[in-house]
Order: structure tokens, then C-alpha cells, then sequence
């Protein structure tokens, strides 16, 4: 083992830097050869002071082996324990080369400067510029712990080779200690090299066949067999089963879906009597392996469904009662609102060049649109069945708004809007924003219920549903008609010299509407299937609260002429 520890007994020792060589909390140096020193017996302690390099003392294995105990037990570097391969200079089998050092300067030092680098010890200039150069070689390459060449341990006195160290680590600093430890990791890698090279000479890093007793792996690979492989494989052997246990599960399940609906029929009497048989068939269910797209679509289906209710324990009051008192409370709520609503001014609009009317029409069309294209998406099938469609035999109560928005067709959600936009706007300029969102929540609200209470306490039909805002744009319909109800009304688009053939006041249009709607309910006259009641309740609605306005309106032009009487007699 080389004898880097006595490195430590220099003068002033920095501590190890951290470098990319050395981890970042190593300990220094100095302070490992401070705690090294008061751990030492005392028969050591003549040689723990600054020693200097002519006299030092070649170490016996005992002292060598107590200093690497000690460096170890401070852990303040890692030291191998073998020799550096700087000591086989040492050795008396071979004569080591000239070491010539590292020139500080391009000119040598003059006779003046060696006599003030050191003192009064007579160094002829020639060996002073050797020690000189010899020193800073050892500095930069972390030897300083080796002996010197035997030239200057003769003709150099231990203090001057002190004086010189001293003026080189004052006028050209350098990390000493990095330079050690440099040096550890390049004799490492040496041996390194060297143990190496003679693996290769015995033929220990030759080409092995592989072959004898080793079992290969896939396609011959003589790596062997691989354990992620094999894992891998595991997994997705797993994975297959399970997909296919649920694959079996599903196609099982229709059986299953069959025998739950023989039994809601048999404790369900009010869904016996329904000629609508469609209800209580089970659907074929698809391979998920071969039309996996209908798969996922029938399975949003049965979970969108709820085939777990027992309708037979819901009461006629049950699904009633909750759905008239949100009816009601919608009421209210537009009646409040009609009366308190303002409009704001023109600036304060969100879209201030759009007119009023249009403006409204937009957001109510982008409302029912959107829960539109929500019945295109299956995973969203289960919510919309529960809010946005009234089913009668267990009808939730939040439906009776969320339906009024709801439409599963383009031609119904059509229809609607364009009644919406080419009627509602005109009645909107009429009355307001505030009563026209009134009326349109409010008739939407009672269409909604008065097609639950006939369906369920008229026709007994509990399989029913409904959906859609024709219950709102009737009330819209009969508002507009009830208010020009002395008014001529015609098609719009009609030539105009058609347009005074084909019309009629108001209250006969309406009356007229008010027929088809009967006269369907008895005898229908398309395949097209209508929520007739829903329209009822929408156009009751409309006409009541255009009676109501124009009463309102009627008075106020009473008290505003008797008003106007009184001023002008004044």
C-alpha cells in the first residue's frame, strides 16, 4: 500500500474538494489525519509532525496495517489495499527513470530568487530549480508521500524541502487533495487493466458455445430462457382468460335478462295488460369478439336500464305526488321570476348587437341541442334515462323539468326549435324576456305532468314514456294566438297574395290546433306517435296566461285613462 496518509502531515491542508472523482460529503482529509492522530499509540507520535521528504521513514507491514485501520474506521476515502503501482520503484530489481518534475516557468529561477526561496540553506541554482520542479510534478499528481530521487535527498536538507513546499503552495495553489485521489482511481483502473489482461492470457474472457447442459431460449437463443418473457407471457394468458370469462358471462347474461322480466311481469299485473310485449323481451346479446361496437352499446343499454325496480311496490300516489310539487314549485319559481326580472341595458349584454329575442331562442336552442347529442353517447344513456325522459311506471320527479329539454330524434328536436325561433321570438317581442322564460319553465313543467297523470291515472299505461318540449312550444303557440286573438294570422312564407286567403284570428287558429290534437287522440292519423296530453297541458297553459295578461293589460289602460281624465278635468 502506497503511502498516501502521509500526505496529511503537510502544512495547512485544505480538505478534500468535491469533485466529480470524490462523492460530495467525503470527509476531509486533514481533519481524518486529526482524529487518525489522537487514536495512534504514543510510541507514534515522533512521526505525526510535519516530516519532511528526505527522511521519510519506509513503513513495516504493522504500520502500515494500523494506518489502514484507521483510515478505514473514519471512512474519510477509499483506499485499496494493495501497493500503488508508484512503489515498484522501490524495488531493488529495477532502476527507476529520471523524474524531471514540472518547469514553472519558461526561464529557470535565478541565484537571487533560489537564495530567497531558501533562506540561508546554500542551493546552487541548478539543484534549487530541480527541487522546485520535482516538488510541483508530485503535487500535480498526488505523490507526494513517495520518496524523493536520491540526488536531492543528498544535496537537500529536510528544512529546505520544507521552505521550497511552502513557497509553492503559497505562490502556485492547486488542489492537492483531488490530485490524490486522481491518482487512486488511475492506479485502480491500471490494476484493473492489468487483472484483465490476464484473464484474457488465461483464456478466462473466451468465446463460450453456450450449448453443453444450458437450456436456450426461444427461436435457439442461447441467452436462455427469459423470466420477463415467461412473465409476460403469464400476464396476458391472465388477461385472455378473464375477457373471456366476462365474454361468456355477457352472452349468458341474456338468459338472465329473460327470466328477470318474466318475473317484473308476473309481480307487475298493470305491465300485463300492456300490448306493447316489446318491453318484456330480452334483446340477442352481440359477440364482444365479433361486433364489439354493438357489445359496448347493449351494455351502456342494460346498465342505463334499471330492471331492478319493482313497480308492483310504487303507488299511484308515489308517482304522482312528487312530480306535482315540482311541477308546482316550477310554477312559483316563474311567477317570482317574471316579476322581479329586469332587463339590462344594452351595454350590460353578453352579446349586445344580437337582439333580445334571438339571444334567448339561441340559449334555449343550445340547451336542448346538447342533451341531444348526449343521447348519441352510450355511457351517458344511464343519467339521461333517470332526468331527461318520464318514465310512467317509475317516474323520478327531477324529469319533469330535465324532459322538457330532452329529445332523442333530429326530427322532434326540429320541429321544436324551429317553432321556437319562427314563433317564440314574435312572442318574446311581445311580453318580455322575464315572462317569456316564465311561461316556457312553467307550460314545460305542467305538459310534463299532465302527460304523467293521464297516462297514469286515464290510460293506465305504465310502459309509456315521453320526452321533448312540445308541451313548452304549445303554451308558446297558444300565447301568441290568444294574444292576437282579433288579429288576422297566416303562413309566413305563403306569397302575399296568398296570405289573405289563407288566414285567421288567433283564437280560430288556436281552436284549430286544439281540434287536431283530439281528433288524433281518437282516431291517429299518421304513424307518428304524439304526447297529445303534454300538448293539452302546454296549450291550457298558454291560453290561461294570455288571459291573464291581457286582463292585466286591460286594466291598466283603465287606470291609466281614469288617471289621464282626472289630470286633464284639473
Amino acid at each position: 500500500m502506497s503511502n498516501v496518509f502521509c500526505v496529511a502531515w503537510r502544512v495547512s491542508c485544505p480538505g478534500l474538494r468535491s469533485l466529480s472523482m470524490s462523492p460530495s460529503n467525503a470527509i476531509p482529509l486533514r481533519s481524518a489525519c486529526r482524529d487518525l492522530r489522537t487514536s495512534l499509540p504514543s510510541w507514534y507520535s515522533n512521526y505525526t509532525g510535519r516530516r519532511p521528504f528526505g527522511s521519510l521513514m519506509p513503513f513495516t507491514p504493522s504500520t502500515r496495517h494500523l494506518l489502514l485501520v484507521g483510515l478505514n474506521s473514519l471512512s474519510s476515502v477509499a483506499i485499496l489495499s494493495r501497493p500503488f503501482s508508484s512503489t515498484r520503484f522501490l524495488s531493488s530489481e529495477s532502476t527507476p527513470p529520471v523524474e524531471h518534475g514540472v518547469q514553472l516557468r519558461s526561464e529557470p529561477f535565478s541565484t537571487d530568487e533560489i537564495n530567497a526561496i531558501f533562506g540561508k540553506a546554500k542551493v546552487s541554482p541548478a539543484v534549487g530549480n530541480r527541487v522546485l520542479a520535482v516538488l510541483q510534478g508530485r503535487r500535480e499528481a498526488g505523490t507526494l508521500d513517495l520518496d524523493l530521487p536520491e540526488d536531492i535527498t543528498h544535496s537537500v536538507r529536510k528544512l529546505s524541502l520544507d521552505t521550497a513546499l511552502k513557497f509553492l503552495r503559497a505562490n502556485y495553489p492547486l488542489d492537492e487533495d483531488a490530485a490524490i485521489l486522481a491518482r487512486i482511481e488511475r492506479e485502480e483502473a491500471d490494476e484493473e487493466q492489468k487483472l484483465i489482461r490476464r484473464a484474457e492470457e488465461l483464456g478466462l474472457y473466451k468465446p463460450q458455445s453456450g450449448t453443453y447442459g444450458a437450456e436456450r431460449g426461444e427461436k435457439d437463443d442461447p441467452s436462455g430462457k427469459s423470466a420477463l418473457l415467461e412473465l409476460r407471457k403469464r400476464n396476458e394468458a391472465r388477461i385472455l382468460e378473464q375477457e373471456e370469462k366476462k365474454r361468456q358471462a355477457w352472452l349468458e347474461g341474456e338468459q338472465q335478462d329473460l327470466e328477470v322480466l318474466k318475473q317484473q311481469a308476473e309481480k307487475n299485473k298493470a305491465l300485463q295488460t300492456i300490448d306493447n310485449t316489446a318491453a318484456l323481451e330480452a334483446r340477442p346479446r352481440a359477440d364482444p369478439q365479433q361486433r364489439p361496437l354493438l357489445a359496448w352499446i347493449q351494455k351502456h343499454h342494460l346498465r342505463g336500464t334499471d330492471n331492478d325496480v319493482d313497480v308492483s311496490q310504487m303507488t299511484n300516489a308515489r308517482r304522482i305526488i312528487p312530480s306535482l310539487a315540482i311541477a308546482l314549485l316550477t310554477i312559483g319559481l316563474a311567477y317570482v321570476f317574471a316579476q322581479n326580472y329586469e332587463s339590462p341595458l344594452k351595454q350590460d349584454r353578453m352579446f349586445p348587437e344580437t337582439p333580445p329575442a334571438a339571444a334567448t331562442a339561441m340559449a334555449i336552442i343550445g340547451l336542448n341541442l346538447c342533451v341531444y347529442l348526449l343521447w348519441k353517447v352510450p355511457p351517458a344513456w344511464r343519467m339521461l334515462n333517470r332526468h331527461f325522459i318520464i318514465v310512467n311506471a317509475w317516474p323520478r320527479a327531477t324529469s319533469m323539468i330535465g324532459s322538457v329539454f330532452s329529445h332523442q330524434t333530429f326530427k322532434h328536436f326540429a320541429l321544436n326549435m324551429s317553432l321556437l325561433w319562427f314563433i317564440g321570438t314574435r312572442l318574446h317581442d311581445d311580453i318580455g324576456r322575464g315572462n317569456f322564460i316564465a311561461l316556457y319553465m312553467a307550460a314545460g313543467a305542467l305538459g310534463s305532468f299532465t302527460s304523467l297523470a293521464a297516462h297514469t291515472l286515464l290510460l293506465k299505461d305504465l310502459a309509456a314514456t315521453s320526452l321533448g318540449a312540445s308541451g313548452a312550444m304549445s303554451s308558446l303557440v297558444a300565447a301568441w294566438c290568444m294574444l292576437h286573438s282579433n288579429d288576422k294570422l297566416t303562413i309566413f312564407f305563403l306569397p302575399r297574395e296568398w296570405q289573405e286567403t289563407f288566414s285567421a284570428p288567433g283564437w280560430l287558429v288556436l281552436a284549430g290546433f286544439i281540434a287536431f290534437e283530439a281528433v288524433s287522440m281518437v282516431t291517429p292519423f299518421s304513424a307518428a306517435k304524439f304526447d297529445h296530453y303534454a300538448h293539452l297541458g302546454g296549450y291550457l297553459t298558454g291560453t290561461v296566461w294570455a288571459l291573464a295578461c291581457k286582463a292585466d293589460q286591460k286594466k291598466r289602460r283603465e287606470e291609466r285613462s281614469w288617471w289621464e281624465k282626472i289630470v286633464s278635468s284639473d
